[in-house]
């Protein structure tokens, strides 16, 4: 069995262990403090969190000749509780010129949470990721923390426009084209899988699988803010004008060509 922690170092590095990851028993964690805590909780093998209950949170996703899903993870601590988001994948593969066999798109989401969080961008914390490859099955486990925080998604439905929540939306512009002024598209920039902290106003983002570095920052842009704008439609219009502020301050003409094609 091993329990490693990772080294400091670029995405390049979890490409590394990804691709040294091939024993049912081999987990990474991201920190001291999570590997001490799942272990002390019974969770120190890949088989203990993929034996987990098939209760999940959305429906299973079945696409690519495989299928994936997400469950909870709630563990005692204390007087309160952590709380995990633990997904399960199997053969769930894409191919590129790097990998012309085919990785887990799993495997993509974890590097690129890890580019994010080098480059000091929105990510989610991740608790610990695992690869199996065994009797013709590669399959991948990915266990984050949860953010503790209402998703913009959750904030639309419940909160009323204030000057506090203005601001809030106005930082997570702020977060969201300091990503995209590095090139990275997010790849499925959905209201609910933006994470809203009021204490500290910042963002995190979920959902990471389809994440890519593009050629330029307008196509970036264009990529991930088309879905968004899309599915802010019946939200009101302050809030699209708060979050897209930012970006007309540098990509005013750009914002302006994304908005009449809505």
């Amino acid at each position: 069995m091993t329990n490693r922690l990772p080294e400091k170092g670029s995405a390049y590095s979890a490409v590394h262990k990804i691709d040294q990851a091939s024993s049912p028993t081999c987990l990474t964690y991201e920190s001291a403090s999570q590997s001490e805590f799942l272990i002390s909780r019974g969770y120190s093998r890949f088989e203990d969190f993929w034996d987990l209950p098939s209760i999940f949170v959305d429906d299973i996703n079945y696409r690519r000749g495989g299928w994936s899903g997400v469950s909870v993870l709630t563990l005692p601590d204390g007087d309160s509780q952590r709380k995990y988001f633990v997904k399960r994948q199997v053969n769930q593969f894409r191919y590129s010129i790097s990998k012309p066999l085919g990785a887990l798109t799993f495997e993509h989401e974890v590097i690129a949470i890890k580019r994010n969080q080098k480059l000091g961008l929105p990510a989610i914390d991740m608790a610990c990721w695992g690869v199996n490859k065994a009797a013709g099955n590669t399959r991948g486990l990915l266990v984050t923390a949860d953010t503790g925080v209402a998703s913009l998604k959750e904030f639309l439905s419940s909160c009323q426009l204030s000057p506090s929540f203005e601001r809030l939306l106005y930082r997570c512009g702020e977060q969201l084209l300091e990503m995209h002024n590095k090139g990275i598209q997010h790849g499925a920039l959905y209201p609910k899988h933006i994470f809203l902290d009021q204490q500290t106003a910042t963002i995190k983002l979920i959902d990471f699988e389809r994440s890519r570095k593009k050629s330029s920052v307008r196509k970036a842009i264009i990529a991930d803010l088309s879905q968004l704008l899309k599915h802010l439609k019946s939200a009101p219009l302050e809030v699209t004008e708060m979050l897209l502020r930012p970006y007309q301050l540098e990509h005013e003409k750009l914002i302006s060509e994304l908005q009449a094609q809505l």
